[in-house]
């Protein structure tokens, strides 16, 4: 399904929980996948490092490493293991660049446990820095004493959300989320949110201006409607179509998840309204700070590198990538291969 995945992990059970989710995702005729460890060292003058000490937890961080590797050949998926030394978020993204990782699978929170964030201080940055496709599991305390454990089978979906605005950046996802469904027998939901229109209200709205709002809403949803039935043709049997009307796409996908008690949600990094000098749009970001589901997000983008010369100062007249200069910069197998 995805050419490379990069597995950062930190050497606690909660991080090692995104590995069911990798072999759910992973292809077992693919590339190995790669799992990654930073050794976290401080370049600022501080303690010394005792060699002895700095040696055994090198060799503790390989043999986790090599443990995490084994799991995922029980998942019938070969994977390679790389150690680094350095800042975390730093190394793991650079690792990401330098190897033009497809997909980059990791875990909401790792060593530090969970906290008052959704996502921890390194997942952040990572996510927010790596410019390319991110698998975003959620860690929780659900299960009492068996936080810790880590599944011995792969997860099964049952649920998978696919929002959409109209537009063929958010609609590039269809095709992962569709072949997903297939994969793991899973429910299919693919969304439109129509929103109130807002208006200017120095004083109460007439009825004149009322029945203006709702002949926006009517026409906006007469058309969503149309739109989500012909995309029912380039669907897997069985998918679900709706549309939603409220005064917030997030406030209405939110409320929509916890209803279907959907375990996954696929969508594209952009949708209509695209600023390539930000690395999500506004529903992503807050799917990624606020949200409790674990994501599967496609990056539309053609490549961090496109993406950072179009954010330099200037860029801001070039041209959006087209479709397909989008769609070159995937990297997805058909169906038929998963």
């Amino acid at each position: 399904m995805f050419g490379s995945i990069l597995v950062p992990l930190d050497g606690s059970q909660m991080a090692d929980r995104i590995l069911p989710h990798v072999a759910a995702i992973a292809l077992k005729d693919g590339p190995p996948l790669t799992l990654l460890r930073v050794l976290e060292s401080d370049d600022e003058e501080s303690t010394p490092v005792v060699p002895l000490a700095w040696h055994f937890a090198k060799a503790e961080a390989q043999a986790h490493l090599d443990e995490a590797a084994k799991q995922l050949e029980g998942f019938g998926l070969a994977a390679d293991t790389v150690l680094l030394e350095g800042g975390a978020a730093q190394r793991i993204v650079e690792y990401a660049h330098k190897q033009g990782v497809d997909l980059l699978a990791l875990s909401s929170h790792g060593q530090g446990g969970l906290s008052g964030w959704n996502v921890s201080g390194v997942a952040q940055k990572v996510i927010h820095r790596a410019g390319t496709s991110i698998l975003l599991v959620r860690s929780s305390d659900e299960g009492g004493d068996e936080l810790g454990r880590i599944d011995a089978e792969v997860i099964q979906y049952r649920r998978i959300l696919a929002p959409l605005d109209g537009s063929p950046r958010a609609e590039s996802a269809l095709p992962l989320a569709g072949a997903l469904a297939e994969r793991h027998s899973a429910d299919l939901l693919v969304v439109h949110v129509v929103t109130r229109p807002e208006m200017i209200e120095h004083v109460p709205l007439t009825p004149e201006d009322v029945a203006l709002a709702e002949r926006v809403v009517l026409r906006n949803k007469t058309e969503a409607e149309k739109y989500l039935e012909q995309l029912q043709l380039r669907l897997p049997s069985g998918a679900q179509t709706r549309v939603l009307v409220d005064d917030s796409v997030t406030g209405a996908l939110d409320a929509l998840i916890q209803q279907e008690q959907v375990d996954l949600v696929v969508l594209s990094a952009h949708g209509h309204s695209c600023h390539v000098q930000w690395p999500y749009s506004a529903l992503v970001n807050s799917f990624i700070t606020y949200g409790e589901t674990s994501l599967l997000i496609l990056q539309d983008l053609p490549s961090s590198d496109t993406r950072r010369s179009l954010a330099e100062p200037g860029a801001e007249n070039s041209a959006i990538p087209t479709r397909r200069a989008s769609e070159e910069g995937l990297n997805i197998r058909a169906h038929s291969e998963i």
